[in-house]
C-alpha cells in the first residue's frame, strides 16, 4: 500500500493541512498513474520489438532458405553437368583409341547443340565460346595426361589423327612420361600415323622422361628411316605457323573479355541509374507520406472533422511507399549481381562479406553506446549500423538520441540538422541519420555543407569536437542553453555519430567512410 504522507509544517491551519494532504495524496495518485502509464509503455515497446524481431527472423529465415534452395539447384545441376562432361571425355578418349570418327564427331556435335541450348549465339562472341568449347572437348586429358590425339596415335588410326588435327588437336602434346603423340605412334610401329603427324607439325626432337626421342623408340626400321630422313625445317615453320595461331587466337580471346567487361560495365552503369531513379521515387514517397501525416496531426489539433479524409491519403501513401520500396529492394539486387559478374569478369575477386563488426540486437547497446572492448575507438570511424529487419533504427529512435529521418524533409532541413548537432554536441548524445532502403549519404553531405562549409569532413574526422567548429555553428537566438560556456568537454566526449541503413549491400562510399556495423537477429550466428 502507499507509504505514510509526509507530515504538515507546523503552524497551519486545519484548513491548509487538509488542502496539503489532500494534494499529496491527489501527486501521489498522478504519480501512480504515470508510473503505471510509462510501465505500459515499455511493455509495449518490448512487445513491439520482439514482435518485430520475430517477423524479421521470419521473413530472413524465409529468404536464406530460398537463396539456400537456389544455391542447392544450381550446384545439383553444376554437377549434373560435370558429370555428363566427365562422360563425354571419357567416351571422347575411348573412341580416338578405337579410331571410331563417327562417334567422335557425334561428341563434338553434342558439344555444340549444348552450346546452342545454353543459348550461345552465332555471331562473333558466340563463335569463341563454341570454339573454345570444341578446343577443351578435342585436347581434353585423362588422368594421366594424354589427348585424344596422342591415344589416337598410340591406337595407329590416321583418320582419327586427321579428324583431331584438322578439329585443333596439338601434335605435341605431353601425356603419360612426357610422352608426344608421335613418341606413342612411333613406338607402336604405326607408319601411317608417324607420317601424318610429321606432316602436321608433330616435333621428332622432342624428349620423354626415358631420355629417348621417338626415333629412338620406333620399333620398325620403316618408322627409325622415316623419322631420321624428316628436314626439321619444315617442323619449324609449321610450329611457326601453329605458334601465330595460338598468338590469334588468345588476342581473339582478350579482345572478346575486354568487350565483355564493357558490356557488363554498361549493365552495371544501366542498373545502377535505375536503382538511383526507383530510390528518388522512394524518396519522393516517402516525402509525401510525411507531409500527409503532418497534414492529419494539423487537422486533428484544430479539430477540423475531415480526419477519414487525411486518413485514406495516409493510407494511399503508404502502400505507394511499400510499392516502391519493393522496386528498390529487386533494384538493389540486380546491381549486386551485376556488379559481381564484373568483378569476376575483372579477376579481382571479391569477398561475399562485409567487413566490420557484427552484433545482435542485444548487444547493440554495448557495440554502440558503450563501445565495448574498444573497437569504434580503435578504427577511429564513426559506425554505419546495417540492419535490414529496421529494429536498430526503432532501437535508436526510443534511446535518448537526436535521430534525423533522412526521408522526412522536415527533418532534413538545415536549421533542423544544426539544432540536432549542436544538441547532440552540448548535451553529449548522439545523433542519428536513418537512411531506410535509400541511399542518402549524398543530400545529408549536401545539407552539411549548407550549413558550414567542410562541415562534412568536420564531422567524419571528429573536428566538430573542436571549439571553432561548434561555435560557428551557434547564433545569437539560440537561447542561454546554448552559450558557450554550457559545451563541456567531459559531455562533448560522449557525441557519437551513427548512420543507420536497410539495405544489405549499402554503397561503396559509405563502407569506406563508416565503420559497418552488422545486426544479426537471435538464432543467426556470427560468421
Amino acid at each position: 500500500g502507499p507509504g505514510p504522507l509526509l507530515s504538515a509544517p507546523p503552524g497551519l491551519s486545519r484548513e491548509a493541512k487538509a488542502a496539503l494532504t489532500l494534494q499529496c495524496a491527489f501527486r501521489r495518485i498522478l504519480a501512480c498513474r504515470e508510473r503505471k502509464r510509462r510501465l505500459k509503455e515499455q511493455r509495449e515497446y518490448e512487445e513491439l520489438m520482439d514482435h518485430l524481431q520475430k517477423e524479421a527472423f521470419v521473413a530472413l529465415v524465409k529468404r536464406e532458405q530460398e537463396e539456400a534452395e537456389r544455391a542447392r539447384k544450381k550446384e545439383e545441376e553444376e554437377r549434373k553437368k560435370q558429370r555428363e562432361e566427365q562422360q563425354r571425355r571419357k567416351r571422347m578418349l575411348e573412341a580416338a583409341f578405337e579410331g571410331d570418327v563417327e562417334e567422335m564427331k557425334a561428341i563434338l556435335k553434342e558439344v555444340a547443340d549444348l552450346d546452342t541450348k545454353s543459348g550461345v549465339g552465332t555471331d562473333e562472341k558466340g563463335k569463341l565460346v563454341r570454339l573454345q568449347h570444341l578446343l577443351n572437348m578435342v585436347d581434353c586429358t585423362d588422368a594421366n595426361g594424354n589427348t585424344p590425339l596422342s591415344e589416337a596415335s598410340g591406337g595407329g588410326h590416321p583418320e582419327a589423327i586427321r579428324m583431331l588435327i584438322e578439329n585443333g588437336g596439338h601434335p605435341n602434346s605431353r601425356g603419360a612420361f612426357n610422352r608426344t603423340p608421335l613418341y606413342r605412334a612411333a613406338f607402336g610401329g604405326h607408319l601411317a600415323a608417324v607420317e601424318l603427324l610429321l606432316q602436321h607439325g608433330a616435333d621428332p626432337r622432342l624428349y620423354a622422361d626415358d631420355g629417348n626421342t621417338p626415333e629412338q623408340v620406333a620399333s620398325l626400321d620403316s618408322v627409325v628411316a622415316i623419322l631420321s630422313a624428316w628436314d626439321v625445317t619444315l617442323t619449324d615453320t609449321m610450329l611457326q605457323k601453329m605458334e601465330a595461331e595460338q598468338q590469334r587466337r588468345a588476342q581473339q580471346k582478350q579482345r572478346h573479355q575486354e568487350a565483355e567487361v564493357r558490356q557488363t560495365a554498361e549493365a552495371v552503369e544501366q542498373l545502377a541509374k535505375e536503382h538511383e531513379r526507383c530510390s528518388r521515387e522512394l524518396q519522393a514517397a516517402y516525402a509525401e507520406l510525411n507531409r500527409r501525416i503532418t497534414e492529419h496531426d494539423k487537422c486533428q489539433r484544430k479539430q477540423m472533422g475531415n480526419a477519414e479524409l487525411t486518413l485514406h491519403a495516409i493510407a494511399d501513401a503508404e502502400g505507394l511507399v511499400e510499392k516502391l520500396r519493393v522496386a528498390v529492394e529487386e533494384a538493389e539486387e540486380k546491381l549486386s549481381l551485376a556488379r559481381l559478374k564484373l568483378r569476376e569478369q575483372m579477376q579481382e575477386g571479391s569477398p561475399s562479406e562485409i567487413p566490420g563488426l557484427q552484433c545482435s540486437m542485444q548487444e547493440l547497446d554495448d557495440v554502440l553506446m558503450k563501445d565495448v572492448g574498444g573497437k569504434m575507438q580503435a578504427d577511429g570511424r564513426w559506425p554505419l549500423i546495417i540492419d535490414p529487419s529496421g529494429q536498430a533504427a526503432i532501437f535508436l529512435r526510443y534511446r535518448d538520441t537526436n535521430y534525423l529521418n533522412t526521408a522526412n524533409p522536415a527533418d532534413m532541413a538545415v536549421e533542423a540538422i544544426r539544432l540536432a548537432l549542436l544538441g547532440s554536441l552540448r548535451y553529449g548524445k548522439p545523433l542519428v541519420f536513418d537512411m531506410m532502403e535509400l541511399d542518402m549519404f549524398d543530400t545529408v553531405k549536401k545539407q552539411l555543407e549548407r550549413l558550414q562549409t567542410g562541415l562534412t569532413q568536420a564531422v567524419l574526422s571528429k573536428k566538430i569536437l573542436e571549439s571553432e567548429w561548434y561555435r560557428s555553428l551557434l547564433r545569437a537566438t539560440d537561447g542561454p542553453e546554448y552559450a558557450e560556456t554550457e559545451f563541456q568537454v567531459s559531455r562533448m566526449e560522449k557525441f557519437r555519430l551513427f548512420v543507420v541503413t536497410k539495405r544489405h549491400h549499402p554503397p561503396e562510399e559509405l563502407l569506406q567512410a563508416f565503420l559497418p556495423v552488422q545486426v544479426l537477429l537471435s538464432g543467426m550466428a556470427r560468421r
